[in-house]
């Protein structure tokens, strides 16, 4: 078996090797972090759980609270002088 030599950041090792099983090489718990399962995904579960309907209600929803929002947000004409706003520079003019 060939092998490679890398570089990592001291806390980069540091949590490898925390990662690490008693019997585990860094290969391995590299292995096992970078394992990709579509079946293991904790948002797998939810795929097929909501009918085109459900996604419907739940989109209008979302767009009538969008609107509830913006209707109750007030709009500034101007935006409030900060630190690095000054009367010279565009801000309120105090």
């Amino acid at each position: 078996m060939t092998s490679k030599t890398i570089s990592l950041r001291e806390e980069t090792y540091d949590r490898l090797r925390r990662a690490r099983g008693a019997d585990e090489s860094f290969s391995d718990v590299i292995d096992r972090l970078l394992e990709v399962d579509d079946d293991s995904h904790p948002l797998y579960g939810l795929v097929g759980l909501a009918t085109e309907s459900d996604l419907d209600g739940i989109r209008e929803r979302s767009r009538e609270f969008r609107a509830d929002v913006e209707k109750r947000t007030p709009v500034e004409a101007t935006p409030p002088a900060g630190p690095d706003r000054t009367a010279e520079g565009g801000g309120s003019g105090e």
